[in-house]
């Protein structure tokens, strides 16, 4: 059965309402272009207090980040709507950024083993299983409202040959691995952690993502 996912509004400047017309387009996305592919979906639901995991929308952020998702007791997420509607007029993207995150690997300890290059050398790493980071600035529209691309399952697999199938939802890149424009993954090898960024990227959205890697890492 899939999880139910309550989505909690704490923001002052988003009213209830809004957020309650947005959910069957998120919904929309996660029902009919996510799970078909990845296996697994989820229920979304406004402020239940029976879930599976749970979303928070607030206003503003400490630092920098518009959303990012972490374990506490259950799955978390948290984003920043009035920072992300500062930065690019919309707060939907994110929010489906970090539903599809959480959707598929909620407790952050999920990661793929394969190739990169570091100083110009083949090095082998553990990839994190970040399903939207890869393609973090490739939108699309469901009804009017723009949501977060993503990769499919076979783009954290090594051995599929670059040009075989597409890998992501939009059909940017068709390697595994491949980033596109502006997109990043992080990279755990040799107990450190690298950032590769893709073409033009300078990492924009920046996520507490890898901070909570860090913390899983450090108990393993």
């Amino acid at each position: 059965m899939d999880p139910t996912i309550s989505i909690i509004n704490r923001s002052k400047t988003i009213s209830d309402t809004e957020i309650k017309r947005k959910l069957p387009k998120l919904q929309h996305q996660i029902t009919h272009h996510f799970e078909p592919v990845w296996g697994w979906g989820a229920h979304l639901r406004f402020n239940v207090k029976k879930f599976d995991m749970k979303v928070i929308i607030r206003d503003r952020s400490c630092g920098d980040d518009l959303g990012y998702h972490f374990e506490g007791r259950k799955p978390v997420a948290v984003i920043f709507a009035q920072d992300d509607i500062d930065a690019q007029q919309e707060y939907t993207s994110t929010l489906s950024h970090e539903l599809l995150e959480m959707i598929a690997d909620p407790y952050v300890n999920l990661y793929a083993v394969g190739e990169f290059r570091f100083h110009r050398r083949k090095r082998i790493g553990f990839y994190a299983f970040e399903v939207c980071d890869p393609v973090q600035e490739n939108y699309y529209e469901i009804d009017g409202e723009r949501v977060q691309d993503f990769v499919f399952p076979q783009w954290f697999e090594q051995d599929r040959k670059k040009g075989s199938m597409k890998m992501d939802h939009m059909g940017t890149v068709d390697g595994p691995f491949m980033l596109a424009e502006e997109g990043y993954i992080d990279v755990l090898s040799k107990s450190r952690w690298h950032s590769l960024v893709g073409p033009k990227g300078k990492r924009k959205r920046k996520r507490h993502r890898l901070l909570v890697r860090k913390d899983v890492v450090s108990q393993i």
